[in-house]
């Protein structure tokens, strides 16, 4: 009877110590369930403005959310290249990511037509607030980003465009004629349309490109000339101030984004205004810091005279109704939104 008995113990302690042990293993399970793990791919190097301000959101973003939220972040180009970035974070390539629909062959309509439309505007704030303002009248702006599959997380103006020059100094328009410079989309129009020739490669190869002389300048703010230390391989800088649309280019695989719990989802709407402004606070801050370094390259600035620079402007102005009128073509509201902006603009400069 007593061997039965302590036999009876030993099969009730282990009963006792399995159930213990899956009673553990099942809190385990739920705790890891509850970290929803989720990737970040970076197009810049991890120093650049624009990863920095990603690195505080994602530090924001984990921090609101309890822990509950983690992300693990791929620098310049890791996962993938600037020219399919679009089409790989709808894909689900990575969860979250910089991405430019200006490369995407197909979609983007009004990202790759109406990124000039801001010209003459500095103030970055108001520019963005103007852009949230036109995006609440015509949800079609929103929309194309959605149908491509994509869920824009950041609205980010960056600093106007000058032209970074490998060699030869330009002092007025007619200089420009012949001169092969990197742009992309409506960008590489205005260099045709100034009598170069306009051509799209992605800026981490353009370093090299001018190094070597293969192109004669690059459209590009002047933080670059310290971010892809483009001070070291341009000799002159004409100062254009082609001012960029805050579009999104910071944004979730919309698959991605589905599967996320409502009260997560609110944590990242809550800061898409607090992630657009950092990346422009960052960003903005990194051109007194080219232009030093600029400075101590012995990079020469240029100014045009008014005449001059007014010409770079008709020709930017020409692009950008062309582009508004090819967007009426396809029954979406190109002169609309052009006109609704710019009616913005000049009533605020009144």
């Amino acid at each position: 009877m007593k061997k039965i008995f302590n036999r009876l113990i030993i099969v009730v302690l282990g009963i006792w110590v399995l159930s213990g042990l899956t009673f553990v293993n099942s809190v385990s399970n739920a705790n890891a369930a509850d970290t929803i793990t989720l990737t970040y791919a970076g197009l810049w190097p991890p120093a650049h403005p624009m990863s920095v301000a990603t690195k505080l959101w994602i530090e924001k973003i984990e921090k609101e959310t309890n822990g509950r939220v983690k992300i693990k972040a791929f620098w310049a180009g890791a996962l993938y290249r600037p020219r399919a970035s679009a089409m790989e974070l709808a894909k689900g390539v990575a969860d979250i990511g910089d991405f430019s629909g200006a490369y995407a062959p197909m979609g983007y309509d009004f990202e790759k037509s109406m990124r000039m439309v801001f010209w003459g505007v500095n103030d970055k704030k108001f520019a963005r607030t103007v852009y949230h303002n036109v995006m609440a009248k015509y949800p079609q702006l929103t929309e194309e980003f959605t149908k491509a599959g994509i869920k824009v997380m950041a609205y980010a103006s960056i600093p106007p465009y000058q032209l970074l020059l490998s060699k030869k100094e330009v002092k007025t328009t007619a200089d420009i004629k012949g001169m092969t410079i990197k742009a992309s989309g409506d960008l590489a129009k205005v260099a045709t349309g100034l009598g170069g020739e306009g051509i799209v490669m992605p800026m981490s190869e353009s370093y090299t490109a001018l190094q070597k002389t293969t192109i004669d300048g690059v459209f590009a703010p002047y933080e670059t000339m310290k971010s892809f230390r483009f001070a070291e391989v341009v000799k002159y800088a004409l100062e254009l101030n082609i001012a960029s649309a805050p579009a999104g280019h910071w944004g979730f695989c919309l698959k991605s984004w589905n599967k996320l719990p409502a009260d997560i989802q609110k944590v990242f709407e809550d800061n898409i205004e607090w992630f657009g402004g950092k990346i422009e606070e960052l960003v903005f801050a990194g051109e007194a810091l080219g232009i030093a370094l600029g400075k101590k390259n012995n990079v020469k600035f240029i100014s045009l005279s008014p005449e001059e620079l007014n010409k770079v402007y008709t020709v930017v102005n020409k692009e950008i109704l062309s582009q508004m009128a090819k967007l009426d073509d396809k029954g979406l509201p190109g002169t609309d939104v052009y006109n609704e902006i710019r009616a913005q603009i000049k009533a605020a400069n009144k």
